[in-house]
């Protein structure tokens, strides 16, 4: 499900996509200090599709283990990928300490990668080694986020990275390439389908869990991935603010991280959709609103939690497997008048999984903790297709597509979908196991 790593072996060059951390019940699973199943300092390139650390998270321990190549992402994804990777080498040396082992890797591997890292835009193509060329397209994931096109002697394999479903203000919609023969594809929504996508829906629903949880005086906690969600959600309360559709109340932004990333995010606009660049070229300031305050240190987050009064909490991590959210959770949960609200995937193990599956009893940092505040779903925030945008997004690229490899989702999310698409798309859809390989024409 995490930890995304593919290999290309085109006969002359080997060509790296995404090099990503395993995740699960825990930031950093032990899985990651797993040597890789190939010699990193084999690898002719390194091309990332985009900036969450289940896909750049490793890329410091390949360069630590021998890798010397380029990294090639689109800019957005550069600019994101520093601070996600220098959060994520916290977590490394506490997750370290656990376990007895040495942190994943340091400053100086991350330095070393982004000496190393080029940038590319859009639909420009680039030559690689062994013939083959390179194009990146937009899937609207999240900011600069790429689906890569390997192409050479007339035959091309697109890697999807994750595909935005269109839930974001902020983005475009995904592009559908055409003109291609392989595709290996996400499918981390492929046995789902989100009921309703409309943005003015989830509005209401935000509006909705908003108003009820201050009529109780209660908190509100959204645990939120600091890429791309911490930034939908800031952009949707500041509009239900502007418009008197909920009162105002402090919002706490509790991730320096998610600050990191919303500045990287306003320095970047041109990978915003066509409305929101005008709306900032006009002087807009998309991200803020009336009450909002920055969290800075552990001292001033543990304040937070224990303020009086209504107030809106977001912090991270957005799957509540680390992060300053899991002692936000365990002095919110226990409280009848407040809310917890899941926005996202979570991943299996995970303590937010456990919560949104309507636990009665979680355990926090050893200590069981009883479950009594409310707890809701908006998955409309979701940053991926769910099964039938995926489905379609096949049908769309039509022929010569033949083969289609369907990787990065549970077990049964990915045999749903390749079924799916067998039985409506006619195409040949096959999940790849762990390790696996196959044979392409390229």
């Amino acid at each position: 499900m995490t930890g995304s790593n593919f290999l290309l072996d085109t006969g002359g060059a080997k060509f790296l996509v995404d090099c990503g951390l395993f995740q699960g019940e825990h930031s950093f699973d032990d899985a990651n200090w797993m040597p890789f199943p190939f010699d990193p300092s084999s690898i002719s390139y390194l091309i990332n599709t985009h900036a969450h650390i289940d896909h750049i998270g490793r890329i410091p321990k390949l360069v630590k283990d021998g890798y010397r190549g380029r990294i090639i992402s689109t800019e957005a994804t550069r600019a994101l990928a520093e601070p996600m990777l220098l959060d994520a080498m916290e977590l490394s040396r506490k997750t370290a300490e656990k376990i007895g082992k040495e942190p994943l890797y340091d400053e100086r591997d991350i330095a070393q990668a982004m000496s190393q890292w080029d940038t590319v835009p859009y639909h420009k193509e680039v030559t690689l080694p062994d013939g083959v060329m390179l194009e990146f397209f937009n899937s609207g994931h999240i900011l600069g986020s790429a689906m890569a096109k390997f192409s050479r002697g007339g035959k091309s394999i697109v890697f999807t990275g994750d595909l935005g479903g269109g839930n974001s203000p902020l983005l475009p919609l995904c592009e559908n390439p055409k003109g291609i023969n392989y595709l290996v594809m996400e499918s981390v929504y492929g046995d789902k389908t989100q009921a309703d996508k409309e943005r003015s829906t989830r509005l209401n629903d935000l509006a909705r869990v908003i108003k009820d949880t201050a009529a109780r005086n209660g908190t509100l906690l959204i645990p939120a991935f600091s890429t791309e969600r911490t930034q939908d959600i800031l952009f949707d309360i500041r509009e239900l603010f502007a418009t008197n559709a909920v009162q105002h109340m402090p919002v706490f932004l509790d991730s320096p991280l998610a600050q990191k990333i919303t500045e990287s995010y306003l320095r970047y606009p041109q990978y915003f959709n066509a409305q929101m660049q005008r709306r900032v070229e006009e002087g807009e300031k998309l991200f803020e609103l009336p009450g909002l305050r920055y969290v800075h240190d552990a001292m001033e987050s543990h304040d937070v939690s224990s303020s009086q009064g209504p107030k809106i909490i977001i912090a991270g991590s957005g799957m509540s497997n680390g992060g300053r959210v899991v002692a936000h959770e365990a002095a919110i949960l226990p409280d009848k008048n407040s809310t917890v609200l899941i926005v996202g995937y979570q991943a299996a193990g995970s303590l937010g999984r456990k919560i949104a599956e309507g636990a009665k009893k979680v355990t926090i940092k050893g200590k069981p903790v009883p479950v009594r505040a409310h707890v809701e779903t908006i998955y409309s925030y979701s940053a991926h297709m769910d099964s039938g945008q995926l489905l379609e997004f096949v049908e769309k690229i039509g022929e010569p597509l033949h083969d289609i490899f369907v990787t990065m989702g549970e077990p049964a999310s990915s045999a749903f979908l390749a079924q799916r698409i067998r039985d409506y798309a006619g195409l040949h859809a096959t999940v790849p196991a762990e390790g696996g390989s196959a044979v392409i024409e390229l």
